[in-house]
């Protein structure tokens, strides 16, 4: 599996390096020898892009059907390719450290592109604990 990175946001220093290591942990833990489901809804690229407030309002209402921007935005295509979008200006107000936010954030899409939902309680703290297990590898 591929990552590639965008950055849309000028002034933003996107951490490379981090989130080269979120994506290996991902693949280690929750790609290799998994179970069917995951293995359906895995890309065979991730696309990561951040984005400003106002194309994450414009992402979020198109294909969401959500009113405003949000942190982050994960899809899955047919043809095996996810992409992961986030807007750093949301997440800055979302956590204290924007660099452990982002990284809590792509780890978060990644796990949707895995499969992940949180409909429920229970499937929410479930991906909540891998997401923060993962950015913090």
């Amino acid at each position: 599996m591929e990552l590639n990175i965008f950055n849309e946001v000028k002034g933003f220093r996107v951490p490379r390096k981090r989130l080269n290591q979120v994506f290996a942990s991902f693949l280690k833990k929750e790609m290799v020898g998994k179970g069917s489901r995951k293995e359906k809804g895995s890309a065979t690229c991730v696309n990561l892009v951040f984005v400003g407030r106002g194309r994450m309002e414009e992402l979020n209402k198109n294909w969401k059907g959500g009113d405003g921007a949000t942190d982050v935005l994960s899809f899955g295509f047919e043809d095996g390719i996810g992409e992961i979008y986030v807007c750093p200006e949301v997440a800055r107000e979302m956590g204290s450290d924007l660099v452990n936010e982002v990284l809590f954030l792509f780890a978060h899409g990644l796990l949707h592109l895995a499969g992940y939902t949180h409909e429920t309680d229970k499937k929410y703290t479930v991906m909540m604990e891998k997401a923060e297990g993962l950015s913090q590898d």
